[in-house]
C-alpha cells in the first residue's frame, strides 16, 4: 500500500486460519490501520492481492465484501448520533441483510443478543452522546457482531475502557473464537494481545518484523526496539 511516496504497508504477506484470533502489533504509524483498511476493502491495493477461500477479492467493492460475512470496527467511533444504541446495532444487521434501519422482525433476537454480550443491556434507548467513550466502543463491537460475521477486524476496540472492561472484551473475543469466528485485532495494550490472541504479527514502518506465538513475539529484539528504541531495548 503506497500513498504517494509513502509505503504504508510494504511487502507484507500473512495467512489467516479460520477460527483463530490474530493480533497486529506495532507502534503508531507502523501500518496497522492501513492493513485493516486493505483487508476490508476500504482502500484499494496499489500492489499485491487478497484471497478469501482461495478466491481473489481485492477487486470486489467494500459493500459487496461486507455481505460475504466480513465486519470491522474503526479506530475512531463511527456511530450515528441521531439513532439509539439499539438502532445503531441493528444497522449492522441491516447492512448485511438489506433491511431498513428501523425495520423490526426476525433480527430482533440477534440485536438483543449482541447488546447483551457487549454489556449494553439497559442502554438500548440511549443515544451515543449520552454514553461514555468506552460504552460507545461497545456499541461498535455489538454492531459488528450482530450479523454473525465469519471474519471480524477490530481496530483498538478497548480504547477508552478501564482494565476491568478490557478483560470483559477479551473474554468476549475468546468466546467468539470458540464459536468459530476468525478475528484480526489491533490494540496498543500488549498484555491484552498476549492474553487474547493465538498469533501475533508485529509491524514497523509498514513491514512485518516478527510473527508467531504472542509470548515469543513480544520478546523479539526487533519488536522491543520498535517500541522502546534501540538504546532502551538493550536494557530490558
Amino acid at each position: 500500500m503506497h500513498f504517494g511516496g509513502v509505503k504504508a504497508v510494504d511487502g507484507l504477506s500473512i495467512d489467516l486460519t479460520e477460527g483463530s484470533i490474530f493480533g497486529v502489533l506495532g507502534p503508531n504509524g507502523s501500518g496497522k490501520s492501513t492493513l485493516l483498511a486493505a483487508l476490508t476493502r476500504f482502500v484499494d491495493l496499489t500492489a499485491g492481492s487478497l484471497h478469501l477461500d482461495g478466491e481473489e477479492y481485492h477487486r470486489i467493492p467494500a459493500a459487496t465484501f461486507a455481505r460475504r460475512g466480513v465486519a470491522r470496527t474503526f479506530q475512531t467511533v463511527r456511530l450515528l448520533p441521531g439513532l439509539t444504541v439499539e438502532e445503531n446495532v441493528r444497522l449492522g444487521a441491516d447492512r448485511i441483510r438489506g433491511r431498513g434501519i428501523r425495520e423490526r422482525g426476525k433480527g430482533d433476537d440477534d440485536v438483543a443478543e449482541a447488546i447483551g454480550r457487549t454489556g449494553l443491556r439497559g442502554l438500548e434507548r440511549h443515544r451515543p452522546g449520552e454514553l461514555s467513550y468506552g460504552a460507545q466502543r461497545r456499541v461498535e463491537i455489538a454492531r459488528a457482531i450482530v450479523a454473525k460475521p465469519r471474519l471480524l477486524l477490530l481496530d483498538e476496540p478497548t480504547a477508552g475502557m478501564n482494565q476491568s472492561e478490557r478483560q470483559e472484551i477479551s473474554a468476549l473475543l475468546r468466546e467468539l473464537r470458540e464459536e468459530g469466528l476468525t478475528q484480526v485485532l489491533v490494540e496498543h495494550d500488549v498484555q491484552m494481545m498476549v492474553d487474547t490472541c493465538d498469533h501475533l504479527f508485529a509491524m514497523n514502518f509498514g513491514k512485518l518484523i516478527a510473527d508467531g506465538v504472542p509470548a515469543s513475539v513480544v520478546r523479539e529484539p526487533a519488536v522491543r526496539e520498535a517500541y522502546l528504541g534501540k538504546r532502551w531495548s538493550e536494557h530490558v
